[in-house]
């Protein structure tokens, strides 16, 4: 049986096809809409073509993601440096009103949600403005999905408050590629009680499961989602990260991780698809956050506990061992003395008064 041939009309348009594919491998939009964190392939009849690729593949076509600088990174005790001009964390404007509405998104990457440029972040170099928020998870079967780690040990989630430098630049876009621009907010994430105030973002994820989708939230008091103590952080000059990966951030990531329940972090895990409502191959918006980068630079912490707790454990146990071993000799002195005393000592039997009065009559 001969082979069938192609119509010029089918050849015209695979070779359209290819054509237009060839171009938006060139050009990445700026809102990284062809990168994911998984790779993944785009299936067009009889043909194959890459779709947007994985984390391995972003150099490839943001520069900046292979270069210096770059975000999350594992805070451990060998780059860490205490440094007591860092002062805490004061926010101002965070406490919006209910009257106020945010704007919720799946962006297809995260949910992100809109936030007011009154609210601002001080006691840094300059004067901050929010931007936005947006969280990073993994999977139901594990509890990891934070992108900075703490010593190898990573978080089940981790929320990031972006907020640009209003003292310099108009808004976040023309911040972004500044490398003064940004500072984020770090806030790690923990299973444990439930969290009401996390709720007020959850409970709205049903109607954003899918790219593209958008709801409205009622304004209330950001600072809920932070952990209570301001003081304790990391510092340290990093990127974003996800393309275009600008080194461009002023981190701030808190110590201690604020909590929200296993059901909580389940219905996160589970609502959203970073892909649009119509494909007909949906994908599970999960394991959303970039693995930890190399990096040799010197992290700043606002805190001295955590550098001396293994000094003062040690002293103690130091201390408790001299002392029972001290107790130890004291107690071995005594018996070893009373040893020799009692070697030295004649026992004579107990005579009666009536046995001592016979005897001196």
């Amino acid at each position: 049986m001969p082979a069938q041939r192609s119509s010029p009309a089918a050849t015209a348009a695979v070779v359209l096809t290819l054509f237009s594919w060839a171009r938006l491998s060139e050009q990445a939009p700026a809102n990284g809409s062809t990168w994911s964190y998984l790779e993944c392939k785009v299936s067009l009849p009889s043909l194959a073509f890459p779709g947007p690729e994985g984390e391995k593949m972003w150099p490839k076509r943001y520069p900046f993601c292979g270069g210096q600088f770059q975000s999350p990174i594992d805070f451990h005790e060998d780059i860490l440096q205490y440094d007591s001009s860092l002062l805490p964390i004061e926010v101002e404007g965070y406490n919006v009103s209910s009257l106020e509405q945010f704007i919720l998104i799946n962006n297809g990457h995260s949910v992100k949600m809109s936030l007011s440029p009154t609210m601002h972040v001080r006691n840094l170099r300059n004067k901050f403005s929010a931007a936005q928020l947006h969280l990073h998870w993994g999977n139901q079967n594990k509890l990891e999905g934070s992108e900075h780690t703490v010593g190898g040990k990573h978080f089940a989630a981790e929320l990031h408050i972006v907020h640009y430098n209003s003292d310099l630049y108009l808004d976040m876009d023309s911040a972004a590629d500044k490398s003064d621009g940004l500072a984020v907010l770090g806030i790690l994430i923990q299973v444990g009680r439930f969290n009401p105030s996390y709720e007020k973002l959850f409970n709205h994820l049903q109607n954003v499961k899918y790219k593209d989708q958008e709801t409205y939230i009622s304004g209330f008091n950001i600072q809920e989602l932070l952990p209570d103590r301001l003081d304790e952080y990391y510092r340290y000059e990093g990127s974003l990260t996800t393309p275009p990966c600008y080194p461009s951030v002023l981190w701030t990531v808190f110590r201690n991780p604020v909590y929200i329940s296993r059901e909580q972090l389940m219905a996160l895990q589970t609502a959203l698809y970073c892909t649009q409502l119509d494909d007909p191959a949906p994908i599970e918006m999960v394991d959303n956050f970039r693995k930890v980068q190399e990096f040799e630079r010197m992290v700043f912490v606002s805190f001295q506990q955590g550098f001396v707790e293994s000094i003062v454990l040690a002293s103690s146990l130091v201390a408790v061992v001299v002392l029972v071993l001290t107790f130890w000799l004291i107690r071995r002195t005594t018996r070893s003395r009373r040893t020799k005393e009692d070697k030295g000592i004649i026992y004579k039997p107990a005579i009666s008064k009536e046995e001592e009065n016979t005897s001196t009559a």
